[in-house]
């Protein structure tokens, strides 16, 4: 790139027209630069003023053209196309290395549309074939003849019969037609060879250009990605740091591909990136929302319906509401409470059905150990003192009742002197239950009393004899 180019683009050179196809040259060049117009369409959207001078300038970032004579800001050079499309020193070098052509010819659709002389439409090949596509009837005629053993021999005569006379009419018609072919074929052939050479040099170098367009636009777009990246990037910083929105949410933001298109203004830009993020905030703070209308639905549905919250999963309904939707997620809530609800009544109630099954097969039991305890042992018979029931018997036991003392006797004692006789089983029982009431009330003692003959003084005149003194064990 030569200075005038540059200073095109830096907006310090104007380019002067005068025809078409240099307009074409200059739009060309602009456009492979990204260049735009005053309302932001690309350069090529330009339209040719006409056959009159104009230049064209760049200011304040747009391309526009005005009339030659009408007067530039001083910032400005005119130049010529010639002398804008200069090569550079560099360039001389590359072109040096190039084929040399003896004079400069423009590449353009007058110089690349072909011309051919063409035959007059339906005009055919001037021939005598005619009068013989006539003869065709008569020479099928002659398939008919008859052939016996008088005339078989003329018909394969050499040189002179008809076989041979036709096959050679056939065959010299077949080698003109071949001749003929070749005659026009060639040309054809010639000029197909020199068309396909032209469209290959044209379709060649149209592809190594774009090869290198599509470089150069990459870089651009790459250079423009790292800066409304890095725009971006500043952005979410401030939302994050003033809390607006979390970096959970922020991190959700997408790069749009078509913010490196030369027909997003930075403006365009901006306003696509602020609406992003208000929307991303937007979202958090509804799925905020959602979140709490989910936990106190959850809590509320367990809290009527006397179930554990516990049991309700909180992160399948929060995964739920991106799919579902709230008013679905709390109805399915809901749902799912009231069967965990159905199924506990259930299992109680089984439970309960159960306990009572089980009450009635021990009640049946213990009705069978009493029957047969009532079977193997004899029925009590009362013992009563006057019309008082003292205890019930049997061969085998006794039953008594555990006397209390009244209240108003509590704290006091009595002593009482028996004197027992019976046989050994009377008086092991009546010690058993002197024991017994004295393991169950402290008041009670009792002690064997036995007579023993002592010999004692007398305590007056010490005159000693023989006394029976009580000994109680």
């Amino acid at each position: 790139m030569n200075e005038f180019q540059t200073g095109l683009l830096n907006e310090l050179v104007a380019v002067k027209i005068t025809t078409k196809e240099e307009f074409e040259k200059v739009i060309n060049f602009l456009s492979i630069n990204n260049c735009f117009l005053v309302n932001g369409e690309p350069v090529v959207k330009l339209t040719y003023p006409g056959d009159k001078a104009f230049v064209i300038l760049k200011q304040d970032n747009a391309i526009f053209w005005q009339p030659a004579n009408q007067e530039l800001d001083e910032r400005y050079k005119v130049v010529n196309v010639i002398e804008f499309f200069r090569p550079t020193e560099e360039e001389k070098v590359v072109e040096a290395k190039a084929e040399v052509i003896e004079e400069y010819v423009d590449i353009d659709e007058k110089h690349l549309s072909l011309e051919v002389q063409k035959r007059p439409a339906n005009e055919a090949i001037v021939s005598n074939i005619d009068e013989m596509v006539k003869l065709i009837p008569a020479i099928e005629a002659k398939k008919g003849v008859v052939v016996d053993e008088k005339n078989f021999k003329d018909f394969v005569k050499a040189k002179t019969g008809m076989v041979p006379l036709y096959r050679s009419y056939a065959k010299k018609l077949e080698a003109e037609r071949k001749a003929v072919k070749k005659a026009y074929i060639e040309p054809y052939q010639e000029f197909e060879a020199k068309v396909n050479k032209v469209v290959k040099a044209l379709n060649d170098t149209a592809s190594v250009v774009a090869e290198n367009v599509d470089v150069f636009v990459q870089k651009q777009k790459e250079a423009l990605r790292k800066e409304r990246q890095a725009a971006i990037d500043q952005l979410k910083e401030v939302l994050i740091s003033r809390k607006m929105i979390s970096k959970e949410y922020a991190d959700q933001f997408v790069f749009d591909e078509k913010w490196l298109n030369a027909s997003t203004s930075k403006k365009k830009f901006e306003e696509q990136v602020e609406a992003q993020f208000n929307a991303l905030m937007e979202k958090e703070k509804n799925d905020k929302l959602n979140l709490e209308m989910v936990e106190k639905t959850i809590i509320n549905a367990c809290l009527i319906a006397n179930v554990d919250e516990k049991l309700i999963s909180r992160k399948k309904y929060q995964a739920l509401l991106n799919t579902e939707g709230l008013p679905k997620v709390t109805e399915m809530i809901t749902d799912e409470v009231d069967n965990i609800k159905k199924q506990s009544q259930a299992v109680a109630k089984q439970k309960e059905v159960e306990l009572q099954h089980q009450k009635e097969l021990e009640e049946v039991k213990k009705q069978a150990i009493h029957s047969a305890e009532e079977a193997v042992q004899p029925k009590y018979t009362p013992i009563k003192r006057g019309e008082e029931t003292i205890a019930n018997v049997n061969d085998k036991y006794v039953v008594t009742e555990i006397k209390q003392t009244p209240e108003k006797y509590q704290g006091q004692k009595w002593k009482r002197t028996f004197e027992f006789e019976g046989d050994l089983a009377a008086l092991q029982m009546l010690n058993r239950y002197m024991d017994v009431i004295k393991s169950i009330n402290p008041t009670f003692s009792f002690g064997e009393v036995k007579l023993t003959e002592k010999e004692l003084s007398d305590p007056q005149t010490g005159v000693v004899n023989k006394y029976n003194v009580k000994e109680i064990n």
